[in-house]
């Protein structure tokens, strides 16, 4: 390591560090997938599967449940043929021709068991991605779905069971129709097995991704940044989760507002002026670190996304290849759906999660290493 760095691969040091057991908590993503593939198979959504409702309404909780329901608003919304409404609380509308997600990490929250009961007393279908504990439990009766966590995590490393939890209802709308292919569980879940074994702590910065985020982001201002509508969701869950787990603060934003600002404050574009020619009386104080972007994308855009983001003057593209088993995604050429023009596709959910694991994890050695 550079002199002066923090050493991410010093194992001894990370594992004293790591009392709560985050990186293996982090490392439960494939788990958690597999847990609601599970409740798939044991039929738990079958009582959707010939309903066509007048509208899909996720009812989350703050944090990770609803970045999650606005991740998939983003990539499957303009693709189902039924509306999906996302809101904090149960629209007064709601009836008997409906369906309602209660989506959230609390079982406590009295705004989640609330959305429960009422949906149930108003006849609406009714499935429950929270914790099936407490009022939620009281208020459900035995009358919800139970999609409930099966694998038990911090709530700041819930945002992937989410995701695969809220798309498998959608899927489970058999009547419905989605354009796009549906996750394949089973090769997403072996996907985060292998990111997250790729980010073990033995294994060293230059051979693990996540490390390696960890050490560009270490010591610096960072700005997250999407090329997408989705993506976008996934730049504010990076910032929100390394300020939840690691302190670490920074925005999450549109690539188009990291570029608005950059041209906003050109002064700011500049290297740090070096400590030993730099005199405070001629060139006057020194600036701080200019901030460095984190460019968030999936495969097929980096024609376009790099292209747009040459004006940045310190700037990571974070991106993970195909993770759907289907091979190697071919690039997009310019102009195509999904590429230049941003449109986000189903096929993007896979790769954003894998990435949001590279984040999670790269959060937690950040806090192990007490960059804060």
């Amino acid at each position: 390591m550079l002199t002066g760095a923090p050493d991410l691969d010093d194992v001894t040091r990370l594992q004293s560090a790591d009392v709560h057991g985050l990186l293996r908590a982090a490392a439960l993503a494939g788990a958690q997938v597999r847990a609601v593939a599970a409740a798939v198979d044991e039929q738990v959504l079958s009582p959707l599967a010939d309903l066509r409702p007048r509208a899909l309404v996720i009812v989350t909780g703050h944090g990770t449940a609803r970045r999650a329901a606005d991740l998939i608003v983003a990539t499957l919304a303009a693709r189902t043929d039924v509306p999906i409404v996302v809101a904090d609380s149960l629209p007064g509308w709601i009836g008997p021709l409906d369906v309602v997600v209660v989506s959230g990490d609390d079982a406590g929250d009295m705004a989640l068991a609330d959305a429960v009961a009422r949906s149930v007393r108003r006849r609406a279908e009714v499935v429950v991605d929270a914790p099936m504990e407490g009022p939620i439990r009281d208020a459900a009766a035995g009358s919800a779905l139970d999609l409930s966590p099966r694998v038990p995590v911090r709530p700041e490393f819930r945002f992937i069971g989410h995701v695969v939890a809220l798309s498998s209802v959608i899927r489970a709308l058999r009547a419905v129709r989605t354009a796009g292919t549906a996750l394949d569980l089973s090769a997403l879940a072996e996907a985060l097995d292998d990111e997250a074994g790729a980010a073990h702590p033995d294994n060293e910065v230059f051979h693990n991704a996540a490390k390696g985020l960890a050490s560009r982001i270490s010591g610096r201002p960072v700005t997250w940044a999407g090329d997408t509508p989705a993506s976008t969701v996934l730049a504010v869950h990076a910032s929100r989760t390394l300020h939840a787990v690691a302190g670490v603060g920074g925005v999450g934003c549109d690539l188009l507002e990291a570029v608005a600002a950059q041209a906003a404050r050109p002064e700011s574009s500049g290297a740090v002026a070096d400590s030993i020619f730099h005199d405070p009386e001629f060139d006057g104080p020194a600036g701080g670190p200019a901030v460095r972007v984190q460019v968030i994308t999936t495969p097929g855009r980096e024609w376009s996304l790099h292209q747009r983001m040459s004006v940045l003057a310190d700037a990571d593209v974070v991106e993970v290849g195909p993770t759907t088993g289907a091979g190697p995604a071919a690039p997009l050429e310019p102009g195509a759906p999904g590429g230049v023009e941003g449109i986000d596709t189903p096929e993007d959910i896979a790769p954003l999660v894998v990435t949001a694991l590279r984040i999670e994890m790269a959060a937690v050695y950040l806090r192990l290493i007490g960059a804060v």
